[in-house]
């Protein structure tokens, strides 16, 4: 911000101490170089992005009309090209192996459609995660990070057998152990940013991956509360006790340590107050979903409960935030 800010406050702020910290807040955040960094990093990425999808897309598109040793080649030379790239230029190494990470994706997908080697999709995401940790680790990166984590959710999903409504809700088949080993499988997949910021050598650049750690924070949450829905709705069925307050629980400490501590994260706390609110509503509309007239009305004044109060306590702790950074 501009400096001058601090010279405009001064005859309205007779408080030295609240100049100072009005001074250090508007110039210490942000510079010029950092931000300029910044962006030419995310450029990057969102060329490696659509360099990799197109590739990918564009050889999908011409399936018939190009030879099977060309589609081939081309994808290996666009591997080795990254890899080359990620070598020769430092500046572009992160670009450049997201890119590789994505091609690395689209050979693995050519290979199995095209000698059908039998194997599961989720395997395919298996091998791609395996082998993509490689130069992910070795790099550091919180943006590889986020793109592995992303990789690794998507085999998660393809190992519960198929895509349709019952899957996307990651009910695990509507066995108990299905839904335990599905609860496992995520909150591990948690917990790998947290690894990663012990060991130093994958520790990324601040310690902490927080882009990756949200990503995985964001699909847990949606499975356990997904999974939370679907049990207290369907609870003769397939429903147990155990893995509604299980569910609850790990929801309520993705709030508590989002809050908290180590893992203090504003973006990941809105995130887990989201995922409260669809507990308390889904539970609000259980219990209301044999009310007549009267039953609805209650449900829509608890609806707006939520949603005033979580706003305004994000507010306030937001401001509180701020304030222990100042």
């Amino acid at each position: 911000m501009d400096p001058h800010l601090y010279q405009a406050s001064q005859p309205l702020v007779p408080d030295q101490e609240r100049v100072a910290q009005l001074y250090q807040l508007a110039v210490s955040p942000r510079n010029p170089q950092t931000m300029a960094s910044r962006v030419r990093t995310g450029l990057l990425l969102v060329a490696a992005l659509l360099l990799g999808c197109g590739l990918i897309f564009w050889i999908a598109a011409n399936w018939q009309e190009q030879s099977r040793l060309f589609k081939l080649s081309l994808i290996e030379a666009a591997l080795a090209a990254s890899v080359l790239a990620a070598c020769l230029w430092p500046r572009m190494r992160v670009a450049a192996l997201f890119c590789a990470t994505l091609v690395l994706g689209g050979l693995l997908a050519f290979v199995g459609q095209t000698y059908q080697t039998g194997a599961d999709a989720w395997q395919l995401f298996a091998v791609w995660a395996a082998l993509s940790l490689i130069w992910v680790g070795m790099l550091r990166s919180d943006w590889l990070w986020l793109l592995w984590v992303l990789i690794v959710a998507l085999g998660i999903v393809m190992w519960t057998g198929r895509l349709d409504w019952e899957n996307v809700l990651f009910l695990g088949n509507g066995s108990q152990l299905g839904s335990w080993l599905n609860i496992g499988l995520w909150l591990a997949l948690l917990c790998v940013p947290t690894l990663v910021s012990l060991l130093p050598g994958l520790r990324v650049q601040g310690g902490m991956g927080w882009w990756s750690h949200r990503a995985a924070l964001t699909c847990a949450l949606a499975v356990w509360s997904s999974m939370f829905v679907a049990q207290i709705f369907d609870f003769e069925e397939r429903g147990t006790g155990a893995v509604v307050v299980c569910t609850l629980a790990l929801v309520a400490a993705g709030l508590v340590l989002s809050l908290h501590g180590r893992f203090q994260d504003y973006v990941s706390l809105c995130l887990a107050t989201l995922a409260v609110n669809v507990l308390l509503l889904s539970a609000a509309a259980r219990v209301l979903v044999s009310a007549d007239i009267g039953g609805l009305l209650i449900f829509s004044l608890v609806g707006l409960a939520c949603l005033g109060g979580s706003v305004r306590w994000l507010v306030s702790v937001q401001q509180r935030m701020r304030k222990e950074q100042v």
